[in-house]
């Protein structure tokens, strides 16, 4: 009996650039005292209190104690309610300590105060996109390029957002045109593909992954994408050797895991699959597909009890996947237990019939009548 296989596709990656830290944080310049008589001296106290502050804050914020960065760019701002500089960096803060509404808000004031500041307006698109706000984040990334034509980063997050938004041919064009500002960004190349993968032009999108990975060797993600484009275009080897240096490169990605694992099992390799699966497992405890799938390389291996037991697992995942029911049966009647078999069975045939999978559900119906009047 051919047990059926869940296979589900890798999660493709796409990267949000962010330069929220190492680009977008300012900070304080020193103020010169030019005049150092007694009433210029009182009149600014004050303010170089709040300098104070924010020097404090920056100490605190390069510290990645945002709390306490927070507070006493909080504090510069009482004194000061202007203060750009205290209103970005608490917005920048705010954003990496997840308030991103506080964030939102404090991008807006410095926004007001200085219309100018490209980063306000970058990093705002960002936290925007966070929060679920997509049209407010791509009005952002439209301000960002208007004041430079050249921001790489705008591009590509923009590109993103029309990618979720399924214009596929606008996010090529922003993608390439990050391409064009910043040749050498592998992540430039690696999103194109995707978009091009998204068109159903695979060969397009093994194209954009090859520059990518020529552009930077060590990048698993096009890797893992490549992998998978080519394995839709039936080169399984070309796949798995692929996704071993994907893996090589990264041990913590339990799709490469998983989706190598397939390959593995469909070239009958069932111990290299057991392995994957197992990986995939470990990074990925709640992952039903994988229990799956080990468990029909188990059986394939002949050792029924540990398929049986993945199944189990399976079905304690998700009491409704069909297939596990469907598998574990089929390993309770290769050990001869009849009535697990049947009760199996049936459940699998309610459960497809269920979800819409006629075919499948006869077929199991069929195998109870059949287990049944087995001599």
């Amino acid at each position: 009996m051919k047990l059926p296989i869940t296979t589900t596709i890798t999660a493709i990656a796409t990267i949000f650039a962010t330069s929220i830290v190492s680009c977008n944080y300012v900070s304080a310049n020193t103020i010169q005292i030019t005049d150092r008589n007694h009433s210029n001296l009182l009149a600014q106290a004050p303010q170089k209190q709040a300098e104070s502050l924010l020097t404090s804050g920056n100490r605190k914020f390069q510290n990645k104690d945002y709390a306490g960065a927070i507070a006493d760019f909080s504090q510069a701002i009482s004194i000061d309610p202007n203060f750009e500089k205290a209103i970005y960096n608490r917005a920048v803060a705010s954003d990496l300590s997840g308030n991103r509404q506080g964030a939102i808000d404090d991008y807006t004031q410095s926004i007001k105060l200085n219309p100018q500041n490209i980063n306000s307006y970058f990093n705002r698109a960002t936290a925007k996109e966070k929060n679920g706000d997509r049209q407010g984040a791509m009005s952002d990334l439209d301000r960002v390029i208007q004041l430079d034509a050249n921001y790489a980063d705008a591009y590509l997050n923009r590109g993103n957002l029309w990618l979720e938004a399924n214009n596929i041919r606008a996010a090529i064009t922003n993608f390439s045109q990050v391409i064009r500002l910043k040749p050498n960004r592998a992540d430039g190349y690696l999103n194109r593909g995707l978009a091009k993968y998204k068109l159903a032009d695979r060969q397009g999108a093994i194209a954009d992954y090859d520059l990518a990975v020529k552009v930077n060797p060590n990048y698993d993600f096009a890797y893992g994408n490549r992998a998978w484009t080519k394995l839709e275009l039936g080169d399984e080897r070309g796949a798995l050797k692929d996704y071993d240096r994907a893996i090589a490169l990264n041990q913590n990605n339990s799709f490469n895991y998983y989706n190598r694992a397939n390959i593995r099992r469909k070239l009958g390799d069932n111990s290299g699959a057991i392995s994957d699966y197992s990986k995939a497992i470990q990074i990925e405890p709640s992952n039903s597909f994988a229990y799956n799938n080990r468990g029909v390389a188990q059986k394939n291996a002949k050792d029924f009890t540990a398929a049986i037991n993945d199944f189990t697992k399976t079905i304690a995942i998700d009491p409704n996947f069909a297939e596990a029911y469907y598998n574990r049966a089929a390993a309770r009647q290769a050990l001869k237990d009849r009535s697990g078999a049947v009760n199996d069975f049936k459940t699998a045939a309610k459960l497809y019939q269920q979800q819409g999978n006629k075919s499948k559900s006869s077929d199991a119906l069929n195998l109870v009548w059949q287990v049944q009047n087995q001599k």
